[in-house]
C-alpha cells in the first residue's frame, strides 16, 4: 500500500483531539516551484524529525497517532488557482500529489475573523514557518511566525515578527529547497517511500538552469550542486526510478513556457500567477514574472488590455502614491536575453541617460539596451511611460530586484 503523505497527515490533523501544537509551513505568494516544494519538503522533514511520521528499519513510513505536534504545508494562494502555475501542477500530477490535500491561505483556518479555530481541539498552539520569503503579505499572521527559511537578500523582516526564534537564511544560493534538503534529507536514509528524490531535486534543477557555468554565482553556488549530487546518488541506488534528469528538466521547461497554455490563462492570470510586491523605502513595486515573452503577450492582448489592467492596480491611489508605485515585468527573449519593463502612469523618475549609466555601473557588459516610451491610451492620450531594459539572461527577478532597488534609491537621493 502506497503511503500518501498529504492524506495521512490531513487525517491526523482532522482528528486533532490529542494535538498540542500545529505549525503551518507557509510558502510565498507566487507559489512557484521552489516555494511549493520547499513548503512540502520542510513539512516532511519536520514531521520525521519530531516523530509525527516514523520509519521502520526497512524505511516503511507510518503515522504516529500519539504525536503532539504536526507540520502542515500551506500554498500561499487561493484554493483552486494552482493550475495557473502550469509547471507546478504538472509536477504534482506526475508524482501523484493531489493539490486538494494541501492547505491554502484562503482556507478557513486563516480567516482573520475566526483565526485557527480547530473543530476538535480549541487549545492547540499555532505557529508558522515562512519558506522562500521573509516579508509576509498577511500582516495579521505576523505574531505567529517563529521561523524562516529563505535564500533572498531581504533584511527588512527584523522587526516584523516578535516571536521569531529560528532563522535559516543563506544568500546567494540558487534554491530555498537546497537549505531544506541539506538539513533534513542529505543522510543515507532518504525517505524514498514518502517522497521521490527526483521530485525533491526539481526546484534545484530548474532554478540553477542545470548548473550551467554561465549562471554560477548568480543562479547557483557550490552548495546547490553539492546537495544536488548527494540526493542524486539516492536516485542511482534505486533501480526502480526510471526518470532521466535531463529529459525531466526539458519536460517541465517545455510545459512551463508553452505559449498556448500560458495565453489561455488570460492576461490577469498571467500578471498575478507569479507576482511579488516590494517596498523600496517609499516606493511600492508590483513585479510580475512571465514564462513566455512579453511581446507575445502584448501581441495577443494589445496595449489597451494591458493598460486597463495596469490602471486597475492604481485605483483609489492619490497622485503621489501613483507616482511612487511601479509595475515591473520580466520575461525571456531569444539569444539568451532577458526583458524587464517598468511602468508608471505618470513618467519615469529618470531619463534614458540616467538609468542607462546607473545600469552600466551595476551590470557592466550584461546590459544590452535601455529605452523609455510613452504608453498611449484611448484617443491617443499618453497614460504614462514604460522603460524597457534588456539584459543577459543570467538575471532573474531574484538577482535583478536588488539592482533596481539600489538604482532607484541612488537616483532618488541624487547620487
Amino acid at each position: 500500500m502506497v503511503f500518501n503523505y498529504l492524506k495521512e497527515i490531513r487525517n491526523l490533523y482532522e482528528a486533532s483531539s490529542g494535538l498540542l501544537e500545529i505549525c503551518f509551513i507557509l510558502g510565498n505568494n507566487t507559489c512557484d516551484m521552489d516555494s511549493a516544494l520547499s513548503a512540502y519538503l520542510l513539512s516532511i522533514g519536520k514531521n520525521l524529525k519530531d516523530g509525527a511520521i516514523t520509519l521502520s528499519k526497512k524505511g516503511k513510513p507510518s503515522i504516529n497517532p500519539e504525536t503532539k505536534k504536526i507540520y502542515l504545508p500551506v500554498l500561499n494562494i487561493k484554493r483552486g488557482t494552482l493550475h495557473y502555475r502550469i509547471d507546478v501542477k504538472y509536477v504534482f500530477d506526475k508524482f501523484g500529489i493531489d493539490e486538494n490535500d494541501f492547505w491554502y491561505i484562503s482556507d478557513e483556518e486563516f480567516n482573520p475573523h475566526h483565526l485557527f479555530s480547530y473543530k476538535n481541539n480549541r487549545y492547540i498552539k499555532t505557529s508558522i514557518i515562512l519558506v522562500d520569503h521573509t516579508i509576509l503579505e498577511q500582516e495579521y499572521l505576523s505574531e505567529y511566525v517563529t521561523g524562516i527559511y529563505d535564500h533572498h537578500l531581504s533584511p527588512s523582516y527584523n522587526n516584523q515578527y516578535k516571536n521569531l526564534n529560528s532563522l535559516n537564511i543563506k544568500y546567494p544560493i540558487g534554491s530555498c529547497s537546497t537549505l531544506i534538503l541539506r538539513e533534513y534529507f542529505e543522510d543515507d536514509d532518504f525517505p524514498v517511500k514518502i517522497i521521490s528524490p527526483v521530485l525533491a531535486l526539481t526546484a534545484i534543477l530548474l532554478d540553477t538552469k542545470k548548473f550551467k557555468q554561465d549562471f554560477y554565482g548568480v543562479r547557483w553556488v557550490d552548495l546547490d550542486r553539492k546537495v544536488y549530487k548527494k540526493i542524486k546518488k539516492v536516485i542511482k541506488r534505486n533501480e526502480d526510478i526510471k526518470i532521466k534528469m535531463k529529459h525531466y528538466f526539458q519536460e517541465i521547461k517545455d510545459i512551463k513556457h508553452n505559449i498556448d497554455l500560458n495565453l489561455s490563462l488570460g492576461f490577469e492570470a498571467l500578471m498575478m500567477k507569479d507576482q511579488k510586491f516590494y517596498n523600496w523605502d517609499k516606493i511600492r513595486v508590483i513585479w510580475s514574472s512571465f514564462q513566455i515573452p512579453f511581446y507575445v503577450i502584448k501581441n495577443k492582448f494589445g496595449d489597451k488590455k494591458i493598460l486597463t489592467h495596469y490602471m486597475e492596480l492604481y485605483k483609489g491611489k492619490s497622485n503621489q502614491d501613483m507616482k511612487n508605485t511601479f509595475i515591473v515585468t520580466s520575461s525571456s527573449l531569444k539569444n539568451k536575453q532577458k526583458l524587464f519593463t517598468i511602468f508608471n502612469p505618470f513618467k519615469m523618475p529618470f531619463n534614458k541617460g540616467e538609468i542607462q549609466q546607473a545600469l552600466i555601473k551595476q551590470l557592466m557588459n550584461y546590459l544590452y539596451s535601455v529605452d523609455i516610451n510613452d504608453i498611449i491610451g484611448e484617443h491617443g492620450i499618453p497614460n504614462g511611460e514604460v522603460c524597457h531594459i534588456v539584459t543577459s539572461n543570467i538575471y532573474s527577478r531574484k538577482s535583478f530586484e536588488p539592482v533596481l532597488k539600489i538604482i532607484f534609491s541612488n537616483l532618488r537621493n541624487g547620487k
